[in-house]
């Protein structure tokens, strides 16, 4: 008999320490290259989504209303089957959050690559000429980097435990099963979130150091 695979990591990290970095990087002074980084993290942290996902939004499919952006994905991914959602993302403006609100980034973004990318209609560019479409491998790429730059253990830890890490974090916080299966692209009775992805946080304490102080 087949044994389901073990979890790829036994905890996880917090994204509280991502977003107190990148809450250094101020939207408007940022390089391109930065940007890049900075928007794709926050992305990846924001929805829960696969890289390939994020890979495949284009502009033709972002709606903005006044409290959020709105992204729709059509196009097929690893997920999509009968009675199965493609994604769709709510990222609401965080007016008290500023230099972490993804909706902001996205907008910035939009305005700085406008006479950047021709008639390509990926959201993601790459940071170079000639701009085209960002590939999966690099959006895990600049991932890499934010993570490591952060703190973050990146031998340890991929560009893939974002999604981990956040939908580990939507737990800790209350978030009901329904809206987090909905948000990563789990169907509903799908046990993917138990069995893999609900990882504690890493913890530098040993069992010993939580036994003995106070």
């Amino acid at each position: 008999m087949l044994r389901s695979s073990l979890p790829k990591y036994q905890n996880t990290w917090d994204p509280a320490v991502v977003l107190n970095f990148l809450r250094e990087w101020k939207n408007k002074d940022i390089t391109l290259r930065k940007l890049n980084q900075k928007l794709v993290t926050l992305l990846a942290l924001a929805t829960g989504q696969r890289l390939q996902t994020l890979a495949l939004i284009e502009i033709t499919h972002i709606y903005k209303s006044e409290i959020e952006i709105n992204i729709a994905v059509p196009q097929r991914i690893k997920t999509s089957g009968k009675d199965r959602s493609q994604p769709f993302f709510h990222l609401p403006f965080l007016n008290s959050d500023p230099e972490v609100c993804v909706a902001r980034v996205i907008l910035t973004y939009l305005e700085k690559t406008e006479n950047l990318r021709g008639s390509e209609t990926s959201l993601i560019l790459t940071s170079k000429m000639p701009y085209r479409k960002a590939s999966t491998q690099t959006l895990s790429r600049w991932i890499k980097i934010i993570l490591e730059e952060s703190g973050i253990d990146v031998h340890k830890f991929s560009a893939h435990s974002t999604r981990h890490a956040a939908t580990s974090a939507a737990k800790r916080k209350g978030l009901n099963m329904d809206s987090i299966r909905l948000s990563a692209g789990w169907s509903r009775d799908s046990r993917m979130f138990a069995q893999v992805y609900n990882r504690p946080l890493l913890s530098d304490q040993t069992f010993a150091e939580a036994v003995l102080t106070c």
